[in-house]
């Protein structure tokens, strides 16, 4: 589903770190709370290797004046696929639970479509990995659908609409790498 996005993540490593994000090549932001009665921003922006960068901002209180910029508390590279146009771009999301969602998506161009969203919450002091949902079929092949949708919190998920234990363990946000290590009940 997503192999050449592994040769562009291997360009990108070669290339230089930003601390601040490219603000013109942002696709998506959103304002949430990750504890209660904080701000926080997460920013997604294309990278220009077929990926996207998530920054995420925590503690904005909104009294810092313009001058003094917000340094992220998180840089997690190529968290997401963006295929630079429609149908293939990413975007993040809250969930009506406060979670961060992070969406990635190839539902317009070629015979393999799929969509996924990584669901990302803090917990102990950590911004982590809680879920992950992934659906995919086959544009030419009715019968080469599957999905999944596993929650790491709670260790049970369905695969194809059968429920089934949940083996991959919870992740911090910053050692998530499924291209390296993709959850086995998420590989089709």
């Amino acid at each position: 589903m997503r192999k050449f996005y592994l040769a562009s993540s291997v360009l990108l490593a070669v290339s230089a770190t930003r601390a601040e994000p490219d603000y013109s090549r942002v696709v998506s932001s959103v304002t949430l709370s990750f504890e209660a009665g904080d701000a926080d921003r997460a920013v997604l922006v294309e990278n220009g290797d077929m990926g996207a960068d998530l920054f995420v901002y925590r503690n904005l209180d909104g009294t810092r004046g313009a001058a003094t910029p917000a340094k992220p508390a998180l840089i997690k590279k190529n968290i997401a696929w963006s295929g630079g146009m429609w149908g293939a771009l990413p975007s993040l999301e809250t969930s009506a639970k406060g979670s961060l969602l992070i969406k990635s998506e190839n539902t317009g161009v070629g015979r393999d479509r799929w969509d996924e969203t990584i669901t990302v919450v803090y917990r102990n002091k950590e911004l982590v990995v809680a879920g992950l949902t992934r659906n995919a079929y086959d544009a030419v092949e009715p019968n080469g659908a599957h999905s999944c949708d596993l929650n790491f919190l709670t260790g049970k998920g369905k695969r194809d609409g059968r429920p089934i234990e949940v083996k991959t363990g919870l992740k911090k946000l910053a050692d998530w790498d499924e291209d390296k290590t993709p959850p086995k009940e998420c590989v089709f």
